[in-house]
C-alpha cells in the first residue's frame, strides 16, 4: 500500500517542485505521462486473459486438507503452478516426472494474497499462470490457479 502510494504522490511532488523552481511545465508533464504510460492503471491488480472458474467449496476443503498435513505443496506457488501446467500438457494425468520442470518457471510478481508464475517452456502455450490465496490470505493459506496468458 505504501509502495502504490509513493508512485502516485512522487508525481504530486514533482509538479510542485517544477512550480517551486519554475521548471518547464511541457518537461514535467512529459515525464506524467511517460510515467503512466510504463506503470499498470489497475493498481497492480492481477487480471489473466484467461479466467479459471473457481468453487470456494472445494477450496476451503482443500485448505482444511493441507491445515491436516496433507498436500503441503499447495502452499509454494512455484508448485500449484507447475502442477497446473504440466496437468494441461497431460491432461490424461501426471505418471513420473512433471512434463513441466520447475527450472522453467519465474515467480515474476508476488505478494502476501497474489502472485504470477512466469512459464518458460516450449512443451505449453501458457505463458504466465496467476495465484490468489482464497481462502486463507497470509502465509497458511493454499495458493489457487486463477487463471492464466497463452503465448
Amino acid at each position: 500500500m505504501v509502495i502504490k502510494l509513493l508512485k502516485r504522490n512522487w508525481l504530486i511532488c514533482v509538479v510542485a517542485l517544477g512550480v517551486l523552481f519554475n521548471i518547464n511545465s511541457e518537461a514535467i508533464a512529459s515525464e506524467i505521462i511517460t510515467y503512466s504510460i510504463s506503470t499498470n492503471c489497475k493498481d497492480d491488480r492481477i487480471e489473466p486473459q484467461i479466467k479459471i472458474p473457481i468453487n470456494l467449496e472445494i477450496e476451503k476443503e482443500a485448505q482444511k486438507s493441507v491445515e491436516e498435513g496433507h498436500s503441503p505443496w499447495k502452499l509454494d506457488p512455484v508448485f500449484v503452478a507447475q502442477v497446473f501446467v504440466s496437468l494441461q500438457v497431460s491432461p490424461e494425468g501426471i505418471t513420473g516426472d512433471y512434463p513441466i520442470k520447475d527450472k522453467e518457471l519465474k515467480i515474476i510478481q508476488s505478494s502476501e494474497k497474489e502472485t504470477i508464475v512466469e512459464v518458460n517452456s516450449n512443451k505449453t502455450n501458457i505463458k504466465k499462470v496467476y495465484l490468489k490465496r482464497l481462502i486463507k490470505k497470509d502465509s497458511t493459506g493454499i495458493w489457487t490457479v486463477v487463471g492464466y496468458d497463452d503465448k
